[in-house]
């Protein structure tokens, strides 16, 4: 993911794109799901780091005290993203629930990528930075990777 990247840090690549969105290269779009998968990771990297293995099994063993412990750290970095120049934030809606349905059957995408691939649609974008290659089943879809 490559806005995971760049707000870890952990990547030049995501850091060289991100600087190309800020000086307006291009409009880039992202939905508000993206948010969500970003929250998950972010928390679960920050456990790991602090805790080491299985941060997932300390999340579940001790939720209330992880999120405590992590949450104004992953919602600094969220809302890093939220005001990023040249970002759109795109919602979700209940019509994208049969974008999603017809996106599972015909191309073979996960759930939420259906409803990524929704949100797309509705910006008109065909142009998608990710690492996941279900994308590549999407014709017109051009999948450019980090």
């Amino acid at each position: 993911m490559t806005a995971y990247a760049f707000l870890r840090g952990i990547s030049s690549e995501a850091k060289d794109f991100f600087k190309q969105i800020e000086a307006g290269a291009f409009l880039a779009y992202t939905s508000v799901l993206t948010f969500d998968e970003l929250a998950y990771r972010l928390l679960l990297a920050l456990i790991k780091d602090r805790y080491g293995k299985s941060p997932l099994d300390r999340l579940r063993g001790e939720e209330t005290r992880m999120i405590a412990e992590f949450s104004t750290t992953v919602t600094d970095l969220l809302r890093r993203l939220q005001v990023f120049p040249n970002i759109v934030i795109l919602d979700i809606t209940a019509a994208d629930l049969d974008v999603m349905n017809e996106a599972m059957t015909q191309y073979n995408l996960r759930p939420r990528d259906g409803l990524h691939f929704a949100a797309m649609q509705r910006a008109v974008c065909i142009d998608l930075a990710s690492n996941d290659p279900h994308f590549d089943n999407v014709p017109n879809v051009r999948r450019f990777t980090i």
